[in-house]
This record gives structure tokens, sequence and C-alpha cells, in this order.
């Protein structure tokens, strides 16, 4: 095959095309030829449809930056540079940086002033094919993950980055908002660090059902008066002491500084469209908080694609739709029935 179909953005703003008839990239020295076995939809990708992100980019370009492959051609140099060979499943971090700056030199790459974007400065996966390029960092998929759940790697990463960035201890009593594809794989990392209790806060009823299927001890509406009852009973009335916030809603954040104990952790993992006015005495004067950031996948994808591997993180549970690439503009738009789970939204180019 020579040419392939491809999901081109043209601009912000609804300006998402499906072309074919584009010609398969070929590999140059270090880079490699994947298949597209699936590419997931995030919330970055639905803001560029809608035109509501904030970001400046060069186009035309491919998007989707959540991706699983397999590997087609090697470029020169490519197989030993990697570690992959032809016929391989594999999955590359989407942030490609460059050269020695003061953070790469700290294992900070994540945060390196030089950096291209794969699904963004680079085209990506809603394609039938893609190229990982020379200075990317690759990983083989284990044989045992579907297609769907390598396609969960770069949510399940970050989430458990934004996990680690918490420190949770055994005693400690977390509390988790949101229950999207980052806030659900969150979920699962958390509870791994095997905290003393494990709290969903979702509107949601049905991905509330869902949580306590994946490990949370407890699941509330983020209105509900049981959570704070609930919290103060387990905490002898001090408050939570890890707040997970990863679902870029306003309210969540300021729900997180009412419900942290002194001296407590909060994690900001979600993006948000609207700032937040909050007394900022809360972190300093009255409570001392830690609020640390969280951003990307730095060191994690490798864990996630091993936690899954060994069933202790459930990606499959996570995609919960597959929409053929002919049929992108509906994935984008779609939204979940009442008491529906809509979790990760994937297209699969080979359908």
């Amino acid at each position: 095959m020579t040419t392939m179909k491809a999901v081109r953005c043209l601009g912000f703003g609804y300006q998402h095309r499906l072309e074919t008839g584009i010609e398969v990239p070929k590999p140059k020295p270090g880079e490699v030829l994947v298949r597209v076995d699936a590419s997931g939809i995030c919330a970055a990708d639905r803001a560029m449809w809608d035109g509501s992100g904030p970001w400046s980019l060069p186009f035309p370009f491919t998007p989707g930056h959540e991706f699983t492959g397999t590997v087609v051609e090697l470029g020169d140099g490519a197989g030993a540079r990697h570690g992959v060979k032809a016929g391989d499943r594999a999955v590359a971090e989407l942030n490609i940086t460059y050269g020695n700056d003061f953070f790469r030199q700290r294992g900070l790459y994540h945060l390196a002033d030089r950096m291209d974007v794969i699904g963004a400065t680079l085209d990506g996966g809603w394609a039938q094919y893609m190229i990982y390029p020379a200075d990317a960092v690759i990983h083989k998929v284990p044989e045992n993950l579907s297609n769907a759940a390598a396609c969960y790697t770069e949510p399940l990463a970050n989430a458990i980055h934004g996990v680690e960035r918490a420190d949770i201890g055994f005693e400690d009593v977390v509390v988790v908002s949101g229950a999207g594809p980052i806030g659900m794989g969150m979920l699962q990392a958390a509870r791994l660090k095997t905290p003393r209790k494990l709290i969903l806060v979702n509107p949601g009823a049905a991905k509330r059902r869902l949580a306590l299927r994946l490990g949370a001890d407890m699941a509330f509406h983020p209105d509900d008066p049981e959570l704070k009852t609930a919290l103060a009973d387990l905490t002898d009335g001090r408050g939570a002491d890890v707040f997970l916030e990863a679902s870029g809603q306003t309210q969540a954040f300021t729900l997180g500084l009412e419900l942290l104990r002194k001296a407590g952790r909060l994690v900001v993992f979600g993006v948000y469209k609207k700032p937040v006015a909050v007394d900022l005495n809360i972190f300093g004067e009255f409570k001392e908080l830690d609020i640390r950031g969280g951003h990307l996948a730095p060191f994690t994808y490798r864990t996630a694609l091993d936690l899954m591997s060994r069933g202790l993180i459930d990606g499959d549970a996570c995609v919960t739709h597959t929409y053929p690439l002919e049929a992108f503009e509906e994935a984008l738009e779609r939204r979940p029935e009442p008491d529906e789970v809509q979790i990760k939204i994937i297209l699969d180019p080979q359908m």
C-alpha cells in the first residue's frame, strides 16, 4: 500500500478533514514506520476541534497523540536505536525533546525547552500509518495487551506521574477527583500504593460504580454531604491527606482545598478553561498546603505497560468506545447518554 487515509487539521474550529490518497511516509534514518492499530481522542483534541484550545500550531497536521502501532519498516539504524523489529507492536512517547538544556540535565525531559509533540507539531496517529521519530522514546507493547489497552498507555502514564507526585503513604486517605481517562488511571495507580482509604469524587453514577469495581473504597457525587461526613469520620475531622485533581473543573480544585487537612497534598493534573479565584490564605495562613502540578509522563510509559500487562491496572475497562477513522467527527462530538460510562474513545484506522 503506497497511499493512506488520514485526518488532517487545517486550522482550529471545525477545520479537520479526512483525506485519502496521502502517500505513506518513508522512514528516514532512525525513524520507525508503523501501521496505526488504534489512536485515542483526548480533551486536547476536542479543544483543537472546537477551537477552544490556547495553542498556536503549524497547520496542517495529523492529530492523535495517544496511539499504538505495529512496526512495518525501519529506517537505517532504527532497529538498534529503538530495540524494535518489523512485526513488533510499539508505542512512542508523545514529546520529542532535543539538546541538553537545564531540564534534560536534571531528568525533567518532559519540561525541556526544545520539544516537538506528536499529534501537534508532528503528524500523529489519526492515520493508517505514522512515523515514530528518530528522537522518540519507543516502548514495545507486551503480547498479552489488547490494542485498546496499549492505546490507553499515554493517559495512564500521565496518571501514574500524578500519583507519584503525590507521595502516597500507607496511612493516607486519598481522594481522586474526576473519572475520565486520567482520573480512572489515577484511581487504579493510587490503589497500588495501598492507602488506608481511596475515595472517588465524580458526578456520574455509572462511573462511580465502575470506580468501586476498579478499587475505590468509596465513591461520591461532589455535592453529596456524605462525602464530608465520611472524610470527617475517617480522619477525626482533619480532612483528606491527598487530593488528586484530574477533572479540570474549577469547582473541583476549590473542593480539594476545602477537603484537605492542614499540610495536605494537592496534585493538579486537570487542564482548566477558566481561571480559579481562591483565597490564598488557605495555602499558607490556614492550612500550609503542598500544591504540586502534574504534566505529561516522564519515565512512566514503561510502568504503565507493565502494570497493565501484569493485570494490576485494567486498561480495557477505560476504553469504552471505538470508531473508524471515517467517523472521527461523530467520535469527537459524542456525549454519553444518562447513566452511561464513557471514558476513552479511540479511532481504529484499520476498520
